[in-house]
């Protein structure tokens, strides 16, 4: 694969503009090594949604909540995990017709989940289950993380630096931004499943993260190993 386009081998199914110069404030390049879970160290799953929703302006604003609810209950949030964040906001398309956005974050333990697999964008570099952002696109395959506890996983988090993505399986996000839980993953390579490697990797001269299951990081720069991602 080449350079940034293609660089990342990411997960599909269900986060972030990313890019920006890694600085001494960044996460040691070192991947630290995953913690045994406990209820001290398991962070939550964060989700972004937006609902839209066109017509007579009541109806509009109707339909983009449903829509909203819609979403939030197919990922098994409920009503009280949701909060709005903006909206309704309407767009005047003619007469009384009128186009209507919701945006809401679910947080907390969803009773349900979409298969968990990562995605990636063109050029800049996201691994994420639940916060895709507009126009990103998936580059290929790294796995899949378990929706739940599984014997011998740790829970495997979205953080991010400075505007730049990246996977770390420490809860406090080696001290930078928490984002969301993505799943559980292997800190070690498990003996009765399929797996593969799951690496942190750096792009370009801004050394960007990527994730990759190469263990030479596609001829970039390493970052460390951060365990061992289900391959079925």
């Amino acid at each position: 694969m080449h350079r940034t386009s293609r660089l990342r081998t990411s997960l599909l199914s269900l986060a972030a503009a990313l890019a920006a110069a890694m600085t001494a404030a960044a996460p040691a390049s070192a991947a630290p090594a995953a913690a045994p879970a406990s209820a001290a160290n398991v962070g939550p799953v964060v989700v972004h949604l937006t609902g839209m929703g066109s017509g007579p302006q009541n109806i509009a604003a109707a339909a983009a909540q449903d829509h909203l609810a819609r979403q939030a209950a197919e990922l098994g949030f409920n009503g009280s995990q949701c909060r709005v964040t903006e909206g309704p906001v309407f767009q005047h398309v003619t007469g009384i017709y009128y186009n209507a956005m919701i945006k809401a974050t679910c947080n907390g333990d969803p009773a349900v989940s979409t298969p968990t697999r990562l995605i990636g964008p063109n050029g800049e570099h996201i691994s994420t289950v639940w916060n895709v952002p507009p126009g990103y696109r998936v580059e290929g395959s790294l796995g899949q993380l378990y929706t739940s506890p599984r014997e011998g996983t740790v829970p495997l988090y979205h953080c991010v630096v400075r505007r730049d993505n990246f996977l770390s399986g420490d809860v406090n996000c080696e001290g930078q931004t928490y984002v969301s839980r993505l799943g559980w993953f292997y800190p070690g390579q498990p003996a009765d499943v399929g797996s593969a490697p799951l690496m942190r990797c750096m792009v370009g001269k801004q050394r960007e993260f990527f994730e990759s299951n190469a263990t030479n990081c596609e001829g970039q720069a390493s970052g460390g190993q951060l365990g061992w991602i289900f391959t079925g």
